[in-house]
């Protein structure tokens, strides 16, 4: 097939792409509606040296690894728990928690997904919190130029909806119902491959010219009333 037959197909039957992209969509849109939505929280901190020094700041490089792990701890699952008066299990506070230290920028970012939203800003900020002052209580026992100062950035974002993406998974759904259409026309025509039915098929296949046809005469009967 040349570029000309493949447009012809596209002409002929696009509407079944069409059709099978607005099935797909549809269905990712209804799919997204019947999930449980999950809320979003964040917060950051900021792990900043006592002195201005660069082998400092390297060691605290990788000194965030370390309190990244002490924020995702059952220790610190239960104060959470305890300090709210939360009626979630420690297990269920670490399933929430995601901690990422971005060591480039000297962060530690806690997300915090719930189905409560205002449940996932509690939680968010009272981690943050009880951490920072854990932190600063450990620091009074350390000499002044080699402590590390821990804060919050910003207090908890408000909660967002991070769970379904609706507007994403209709773009997905729809991009595949494009995919899968222009492979089930192409598919319907290598099928038909074989099929003679006009002349340009007969000279395909043949590989002569074609000189003339027979055309199709239709009668029609007039009953007489």
């Amino acid at each position: 097939m040349d570029l000309k037959d493949y447009l012809n197909v596209l002409v002929k039957r696009g509407w079944i792409i069409i059709l099978v992209a607005v099935i797909t969509a549809s269905s990712a849109f209804v799919f997204s509606r019947l999930q449980t939505v999950v809320y979003r929280s964040t917060i950051q901190l900021n792990v900043w040296p006592g002195r201005p020094d660069w082998g400092l700041q390297q060691t605290i490089k990788g000194l965030m690894r370390n309190y990244s792990g002490q924020i995702k701890s059952r220790n610190m699952a239960q104060d959470v728990i305890n300090r709210q008066q939360l009626d979630l299990s420690v297990d269920d506070i670490l399933a929430e928690m995601t901690v990422s230290p971005i060591e480039s920028d000297f962060l530690i970012q806690i997300d915090v997904d719930d189905i409560d939203g205002q449940r996932a800003q509690l939680i968010a900020q009272t981690a943050a919190e009880i951490f920072v002052e854990n932190i600063r209580v450990y620091m009074l026992e350390q000499d002044k130029q080699d402590r590390v100062d821990v804060f919050i950035r910003d207090n908890a974002t408000p909660p967002r909806v991070f769970w379904p993406k609706t507007r994403l998974l209709v773009l997905a759904g729809g991009l595949f119902g494009l995919l899968a259409g222009a492979l089930v026309i192409f598919g319907l025509e290598w099928l038909a491959a074989d099929i003679i039915q006009n002349s340009r098929d007969v000279e395909r296949h043949a590989g002569l010219p074609v000189l003339g046809s027979i055309p199709v005469i239709t009668t029609s009967k007039s009953k007489n009333k």
